[in-house]
């Protein structure tokens, strides 16, 4: 009877060990963007899992970011708003590039999030997204972007072959 049990806890542990290493990571980002077409300007904050900012760190810039840790590198935030304004840019009225400014970066427990704003020269009527996120790095990772427009919240899933969104208002 012994035996039996012993066997079984080794079974279950052995299941459990395996079930985990076989499972796949979730990649994904979340953004949500506020349009104030008639002010031309756009508000939006950008959440990414903090440990999968420090493997592009470490994968793209050779830094081992420890980011919101007293170990952070001196570069760390710098490098983020980099690589972030480098793989998310937003296109307004058929071909002026916002340019996004980050008023901040927080980290909040496993998340860090990026806080930032632009504003056009002209009243928005087109806006166009392009969120490659990640994506140069996790084949699976998935951008969700949520649009307001101040009647309704648009929603969009985006990967690795589907990194644009196009709207007109």
């Amino acid at each position: 009877m012994i035996k039996m049990f012993e066997n079984m806890f080794f079974l279950t542990v052995w299941f459990n060990f395996y079930s985990i290493l076989l499972m796949h990571p979730v990649y994904v980002s979340v953004t949500n963007m506020d349009v104030d077409a008639q002010k031309g300007s756009i508000v939006m904050s950008v959440r990414i899992f903090t440990d999968d900012l420090e493997t592009i760190l470490h994968n793209k810039y050779n830094v081992d970011g420890w980011i919101g840790t007293s170990h952070e590198h001196r570069d760390c935030r710098r490098l983020l708003r980099e690589y972030v304004n480098e793989r998310f840019y937003v296109v307004v009225n058929n071909g002026e590039k916002l340019s996004l400014l980050t008023d901040s970066i927080t980290i909040v427990e496993d998340a860090t999030w990026f806080y930032m704003k632009g504003t056009s020269k002209k009243n928005i009527r087109r806006v166009e997204i392009n969120n490659r996120l990640l994506t140069d790095f996790f084949a699976k990772q998935t951008n969700l972007v949520m649009i307001g427009t101040g009647r309704e919240v648009k929603p969009f899933k985006l990967d690795r072959k589907n990194y644009t969104i196009d709207l007109s208002f």
